[in-house]
């Protein structure tokens, strides 16, 4: 079956298109959730390589951060993480995180697929987008390792087309997963992402009034 997995990767991502995707579609949560832990595994034990490498430098540029606010002091948590015990808290979040988020956005896709009128198993849609990410969560981290000093700019661009490939092979997942048609599946991937945007901008509000606001206490 993992081989069979290999080849259903290797297939959309090469060719990518709904048909491919119905091609190499099982209704298999248990072997869409291995795939993924495995990916996640190898992507930990990039991330922890890349960590190392890369160690020097983000501690510099702590340093650089520190100065740059003076006597301000930094979060407890910012420290901790960027310090000695970052290592093992990249092996951790990089393993963890990537099932924990599969559960929670192949389940967002599928209520909101769902609520769109789609008509596919849950099984289905964890399995092809398990096809996609499980590898380029691979090669994401392939990427990672090279990504300080003067190839930072490099493997950003990379990353980014990356992100791109991973949004169009989830827009096409999605079509075959819950039998939707693109324009319904694009809504159904769009809603998710400008919430967490949302998110995110309300996060960096939050971090921007610390940070000015604490120097005035």
């Amino acid at each position: 079956m993992f081989e069979q997995m290999l080849n259903g990767s290797r297939a959309v991502l090469l060719r990518p298109s709904v048909a491919t995707f119905e091609e190499h579609e099982r209704n298999d949560l248990g072997w869409a959730l291995i795939y993924i832990a495995l990916g996640a595994v190898v992507a930990a034990i990039l991330s922890a390589i890349g960590f190392a490498l890369q160690g020097p430098a983000m501690e510099e540029a702590l340093r650089q951060f520190q100065d740059q606010l003076g006597s301000q002091p930094l979060p407890p948590w910012f420290d901790a993480f960027m310090g000695g015990s970052g290592l093992i808290a990249t092996i951790i979040i990089s393993l963890f995180s990537t099932i924990f988020w599969f559960f929670i956005w192949t389940g967002i896709v599928y209520l909101l697929g769902r609520a769109f009128g789609g008509t596919g198993a849950y099984g289905e849609l964890a399995y092809d987008i398990a096809l996609f990410q499980a590898p380029l969560g691979v090669i994401s981290g392939l990427v990672s390792l090279i990504g300080f000093g003067p190839l930072v700019c490099l493997t950003g661009l990379i990353g980014f087309a990356l992100w791109i490939y991973s949004f169009y092979l989830t827009w096409l997942s999605v079509q075959s997963g819950m039998n939707l048609p693109g324009n319904k599946a694009l809504f159904v991937i769009l809603l998710p992402i400008l919430v967490v945007l949302l998110l995110c901008c309300g996060l960096f509000a939050l971090i921007l009034a610390w940070i000015t606001i604490v120097p005035s206490q």
